[in-house]
């Protein structure tokens, strides 16, 4: 009984010490389309928007939050399992004010992808356009906790990004033009080449 009830109070200390624990990570950061929004598009006129029922129904308030889903997406389990208390809040919203997103905001934004000109065709954030949103939150922390603590927590951080789906569902697949000028395999090329300068860019500026 005693060893029973002694293996009790280890498997509690271990929980209690894992709930007041520190994240994994200083900060969670994201980009993409509408597998990591969680709102940003609410603040942009475009007709790719989920803040309307049912979306949210499963989620945290049963309300609508501008995720694409009727619950958490993948990037909030990982920011779960990663032992944040909070999500990455959307860039574009005023949850995003500098004092609760010290530790990552999400800049993903609904029908964006690889190619600027996915977003653009449905009003969304691009994804140069995503990093460049991306430097400005960068500095306004830099302005608040000074360049080497900013440095440190970025450096440390993770950086997820989730797109290309938008790419081909709204815009090479719908568009017979772009069916006539490439194969499925050379679009995914153009696609790529994209990334890549999208990953350039990103270590230039040391994301």
């Amino acid at each position: 009984m005693g060893a029973v009830w002694g293996t009790s109070l280890l498997v509690l200390a271990l929980v209690f010490s894992m709930a007041v624990a520190e994240p994994l990570v200083p900060s969670l950061t994201i980009f993409g389309d509408s597998v990591a929004d969680v709102g940003n598009n609410n603040n942009l006129i475009t007709l790719i928007r989920a803040n309307f029922p049912p979306y949210g129904r499963d989620f945290a308030e049963h309300r609508p939050t501008g995720r694409f889903c009727n619950g958490k997406l993948a990037i909030d389990i990982t920011a779960e399992y990663m032992g944040f208390d909070t999500y990455p809040p959307p860039y574009l919203s005023q949850e995003a004010s500098l004092g609760s997103a010290l530790t990552g905001a999400n800049f993903a934004s609904g029908a964006s992808g690889m190619l600027d000109g996915t977003a653009h065709l449905y009003g969304a954030v691009s994804l140069t356009r995503q990093l460049e949103n991306y430097k400005e939150y960068r500095a306004r922390v830099e302005s608040q906790v000074g360049f080497e603590k900013a440095t440190d927590t970025f450096s440390k951080g993770i950086h997820l990004l989730s797109t290309g789906t938008s790419d081909f569902i709204q815009n090479y697949y719908v568009d017979p033009i772009l069916n006539t000028l490439y194969t499925p395999d050379q679009w995914s090329d153009k696609l790529m080449k994209s990334y890549a300068t999208f990953i350039q860019v990103s270590f230039q500026d040391s994301i």
